[in-house]
């Protein structure tokens, strides 16, 4: 009878213990969810940045490992864009990112001066992505580091309210 009856109090401790545990979880998980705690950064975001020359020369040899997105405005990218990359102005970029691959290419960003394209950046990372790629500086380093660009006027005046 005694063992029966210290049986049953260590599994009443091993529940207690467990429930406890399961019970500090969903606490902590809605401290943080449900108060300001989400918005803090413990671990500083880290930003996969790639020098224009070497990836375009990496994208050059290999263009089908690479989706190479320009997030800058309609107007701006024809004006002057680097050579093979694609328009998905940012403001499209919460309906386009459903058909963004999320594995196998690399998604690679670019801007005028790379600020755009790390805000594009932070907002895929949101929404799970982990194959983005920012060239540092934008086009005016990739234009700098004399690397092929299509179009004739780099920076244009008359679009600047416009998203570069």
């Amino acid at each position: 009878m005694k063992l029966i009856h210290s049986r049953k109090k260590i599994d009443d401790t091993l529940l207690i213990a467990l429930l406890s545990a399961a019970a500090a979880v969903i606490v902590t998980a809605l401290v943080i969810y449900l108060t300001p705690l989400k918005h803090y950064n413990l671990i500083s975001p880290v930003m996969d940045d790639v020098d224009p020359a070497a990836f375009n020369t990496d994208f050059a040899t290999h263009p089908d490992d690479y989706l190479f997105v320009d997030v800058r405005s309609p107007n701006i990218y024809q004006s002057a864009h680097a050579k093979g990359s694609i328009n998905i102005p940012i403001e499209n970029l919460y309906d386009e990112h459903y058909t963004l691959p999320h594995r196998g290419k690399k998604i690679v960003l670019i801007c005028t001066t790379g600020r755009l394209a790390s805000i594009a950046y932070g907002y895929l990372e949101d929404f799970g992505f982990t194959n983005l790629v920012h060239v540092e500086g934008g086009l005016e380093n990739w234009t700098y580091e004399g690397l092929p660009i299509e179009g004739s006027n780099v920076f244009s005046t008359k679009t600047s309210d416009e998203h570069q």
